[in-house]
């Protein structure tokens, strides 16, 4: 099931970083472990004043810095920096869809790994907790959900993936739900 998966999820992507239009830019790891069941490392990011993603689910990443050649480079990095774990002995299987972010003033490059071997998650400052979430249960019809949010004064509802206490939205349901749409 895992390689078939993998090998499903791979035909979606592309090889060649998406080009973008935005001075800020951020790259995001889409991580695939087959273990005994495929899953995606998803983290709930740390409660932060003035980070606009406070507390929210997401894949390890950010914001593109000086010295980082590709997306690529930048996932690799933030990955290391947030969860402890090094990409560059794993899998690159290409770029998700270029995302912009609800202000309109980042785009984000969904770089997508498969783990060739197990690793040890260390989460940093930036991460509350982690969680290796079943491809199966994000699939699932009984994770479908929604999500309530206040955006520029407005209460709006957000389509949203709820798996335990993680509940996927935003950005990175938008990301996950395009990755996941050929597989």
């Amino acid at each position: 099931m895992g390689s078939e998966l993998v090998a499903r999820v791979s035909k979606g992507l592309a090889l060649q970083e998406p080009a973008t239009s935005r001075q800020r830019r951020a790259a995001v790891s889409v991580i695939i472990n087959d273990g005994e069941r495929p899953s995606v490392l998803l983290i709930r990011r740390a409660e932060r004043s003035g980070d606009p993603w406070s507390g929210q689910i997401a894949f390890p990443g950010g914001k593109m810095q000086d010295g980082d050649r590709t997306a690529r480079d930048t996932a690799v990095r933030e990955t290391l920096e947030e969860v402890g774990f090094d990409l560059t002995s794993s899998d690159f299987l290409g770029y998700g869809r270029l995302t912009t972010t609800h202000t309109g003033t980042m785009d984000v490059v969904p770089t997508v790994f498969h783990l060739k071997r197990g690793v040890t998650v260390v989460p940093n400052e930036e991460v509350a907790s982690f969680r290796w979430v079943g491809l199966c249960d994000l699939a699932s019809p009984g994770a479908r959900s929604s999500f309530m949010a206040t955006f520029q004064g407005n209460r709006m509802e957000f389509p949203a993936l709820k798996v335990g206490d993680y509940t996927v939205w935003g950005l990175t349901y938008r990301i996950l739900t395009s990755i996941l749409a050929g597989a």
